[in-house]
């Protein structure tokens, strides 16, 4: 998509709403015409120079009547532009989450976190910052050919010798676009580096300290600092440069108009009130030749924002940035609405078959992997470090591209990212991920979960003697990345989200890497009294392992063996040594 088709689709939006601001502000850009032409009357006739029995105070009138009108449209177009600033910003803005949140598929994004959050930020203000331009287009237009028709009328040599320098400014703005992209593009990267830079710092307090690295950090954030302050003052200074060329043309115009005009009145070819005519127009001619080249400036800039926006949604369609869905600015937030399967959806069977997966420009993954999974059946997968069992549920759950099919009852999945969610799945990885709120808005994660549900899953997880420890129980605010909770309280909190939700199938990730024997035992025994559950899970713990109705034995990325604890005991050397180092764990 062009800029300018950019710019189309975001005024489709709203366009009544577009067109009313538009009409407004071009109304407020155009009046200073009549203005200008009031003014010179009010100075021809102090001057003596009106129409015979006139007086000044009949266009003072007109132009305070004028004014305060002005004031009220310009009040109005206000309104009207900030309340479409804010509904557009929200669907750009939501757009771009839905389609990193929902899009069809597997993906990898291109960008860091505080990339992703710069472009939502900044970028997507760029972008209204393009569209505003074409609000203020049309008063521009009005006003600079009004004015210049006015003047040409006064004195054509004189009008076109001032339009000269303005000229040259546009051609100056144009010629020097180029670097005008190249340092906005710059600056934005050098602060993206900062803010990640800051985020990983806090994500790593602990280590900083034990590794005695303050110095060095501090000092590479001095580094980064630099950089940024560098790109920022660059980018700064061409724009603030251009900007002050075009407010310097009213000057070097304001020295032609006096120049000129000072024979041209001496002569009587020129009147007091044409001088004031030309006065009044120019400063604001040349402010609008001055936004005129702010336009193409922002033309550029908008070019990068759209760049970092597309990168930032990878393969996303036009359609899909730009659907025009209209999110509410007022009222209640909707409850997000429950979502629940059909009785002939709910899981009977899952099948697995040749789900093969590779990383880029690697070996590592898995190959030509197949098994199924039985309703209210307990799945282990196990294996050496390395032996691809996280690989294998990545790509299960369609986080990761693959070859292969997988059913759900009998119906191949055609987008396992898209399908297997809650109510139909459910995921814990091996680093859960928690916010800075509170445990039971964590456990939610922005479901409808009532409090009955939400102590039922804070049980089943083992979490409900933990409650009592913490300071304000389900309403405690966890911190960043639930930096309040202790290793195991996070493993049990992302459990404990899971089981609110209910799912058919229930997919752990090494849940027991941070917990004790005693309380993942009360986990499962917990989880499979109160409930008929379907568990894939990745473990090597005696725990788990003896509750198996079949186990998935990985080893180099494929499934060796399986079967029951006991067959696998019996036959498989890898198994055996599996067991002992589980029991020297234990």
């Amino acid at each position: 998509m062009s800029t300018l088709r950019l710019a189309w689709e975001m005024i489709r939006y709203r366009p009544f709403l577009f067109a009313i601001s538009a009409i407004l502000w071009t109304i407020v850009h155009s009046m200073p015409v009549a203005f200008g032409l009031l003014i010179g009357e009010v100075f021809d006739r102090l001057a003596g120079s009106g129409p015979a029995g006139s007086n000044a105070w009949t266009p003072v009138i007109v132009f305070s009547a004028l004014a305060l009108g002005r004031n009220g449209v310009l009040w109005l177009g206000d309104i009207a532009w900030i309340t479409y600033w804010n509904d557009q910003a929200l669907q750009l803005r939501r757009n771009l989450l839905r389609w990193l949140l929902e899009a069809p598929g597997s993906r990898t994004m291109e960008v860091d976190p505080s990339q992703a959050v710069s472009t939502f930020r900044d970028d997507v203000d760029d972008l209204l910052e393009y569209a505003e331009n074409f609000v203020d287009l049309g008063g521009l237009l009005v006003f600079g050919g009004g004015s210049v028709f006015v003047m040409s009328q006064i004195d054509a040599g004189l009008t076109g010798l001032i339009l000269i320098p303005l000229l040259l400014t546009g051609v100056l703005t144009q010629s020097l676009s180029p670097q005008i992209r190249s340092r906005r593009r710059t600056m934005r990267t050098a602060t993206e580096n900062v803010t990640g830079f800051v985020g990983e710092t806090f994500g790593a307090v602990q280590a900083v300290k034990l590794a005695h690295a303050e110095e060095a950090l501090l000092r590479e954030f001095r580094n980064l600092n630099e950089t940024r302050r560098t790109a920022a003052l660059r980018d700064t200074f061409l724009t603030e440069l251009l900007r002050s060329i075009n407010t310097n043309m009213a000057t070097i115009g304001t020295a032609l108009v006096l120049i000129v005009a000072a024979g041209a009145i001496r002569d009587g070819a020129f009147s007091v009130g044409d001088l004031a005519v030309f006065l009044t127009y120019l400063p604001r001619l040349t402010g609008y030749t001055a936004f005129a080249g702010d336009i193409i400036v922002q033309h550029r800039r908008t070019g990068v924002a759209f760049e970092r926006v597309r990168r930032l949604a990878v393969d996303a369609p036009d359609e899909a940035l730009m659907d025009r869905t209209r999110v509410p600015l007022s009222g209640d937030v909707p409850d997000l609405p429950p979502v629940r399967l059909a009785p002939g959806d709910r899981l009977r069977r899952l099948d697995v078959q040749d789900l093969t997966f590779r990383y880029p420009d690697s070996d590592d993954g898995i190959t030509d992997i197949s098994f199924g999974i039985d309703r209210n059946s307990f799945t282990i997968i196990t294996g050496k470090i390395g032996s691809g069992k996280t690989s294998l549920l990545r790509a299960l759950l369609g986080l990761v591209p693959f070859e292969g099919s997988i059913s759900w009852n009998g119906d191949e999945i055609d987008d396992p990212a898209s399908f297997l969610i809650p109510p139909r799945s459910a995921y814990t990885p091996q680093v859960p991920r928690l916010f800075s709120d509170t445990l039971a808005d964590n456990i939610a994660l922005g479901q409808r979960v009532t409090r009955e549900r939400l102590r039922e899953a804070v049980a089943l997880a083992v979490l409900d003697p933990d409650l009592e420890r913490l300071e304000d129980g389900l309403e405690t605010r966890v911190g960043a990345r639930g930096m309040k909770l202790s290793g195991g309280q996070l493993q049990r909190s992302a459990a404990a989200r899971m089981f609110a939700t209910e799912a058919e199938l229930l997919v752990f990730d090494d849940l027991s890497s941070a917990l004790d024997l005693e309380t993942e035992a009360e986990l499962w025994e917990r989880l499979f009294e109160r409930r008929e559950v379907t568990c894939l899970v990745v473990s090597h713990r005696r725990v788990a392992l003896q509750r198996a109705d079949q186990i998935l034995l990985m080893d180099g990325g494929r499934i060796v063996d399986r079967g029951p604890l006991d067959e696998l005991l019996e036959r498989s050397p890898i198994m055996r040594d599996l067991w002992a180092k589980a029991e020297e764990e234990d």
